[in-house]
């Protein structure tokens, strides 16, 4: 891979701290974390 050419996949970590930037968003985050772990 071209250390120029884009990233075509997307981290985990990456994600999360883009959804972690607006407040708008812990709902997302919490029903994503809540159906991962399995908690209601």
């Amino acid at each position: 891979m071209n250390p120029r050419s884009p990233r075509k996949l997307i981290s985990f970590d990456w994600a999360m701290k883009r959804l972690l930037r607006s407040k708008a968003n812990f709902e997302i985050l919490e029903g994503f974390l809540s159906e991962l772990l399995g908690n209601s």
